[in-house]
């Protein structure tokens, strides 16, 4: 019992500094087909290092015109990680 306590103890930090999610941006456009995707995704280091959240970078590396979705993905462990802003739409 106590051995798992402290494997528990010793863990319990490096769960609570990661953070990985998921956020639609509000763009849904159901009329257009889901046939392209861009993506501008930043290695975060600390402080800085943002992707642009407008979506506009990611539009144009996907060489998209018309948004359908766009969404906001990070999956970091204490500040350290990958953010990216992803569109999908045609």
């Amino acid at each position: 019992m106590s051995k798992r306590v402290v494997l528990i103890a010793m863990f319990l930090p490096i769960f609570a500094g990661c953070v990985s999610s998921t956020t639609q941006m509000g763009y849904t456009n159901v009329a257009i087909a889901d046939a392209k995707q861009g993506q501008d995704c930043r290695i975060l280091v600390g402080i800085g290092g943002m992707p642009d959240l407008s979506g506009n970078q990611a539009m144009r590396q996907g060489g998209i015109t018309k948004l359908r979705s766009a969404e906001y993905r990070e999956n970091t462990l204490y500040g350290v990680g990958e953010a990216c802003m992803v569109a999908h739409g045609q």
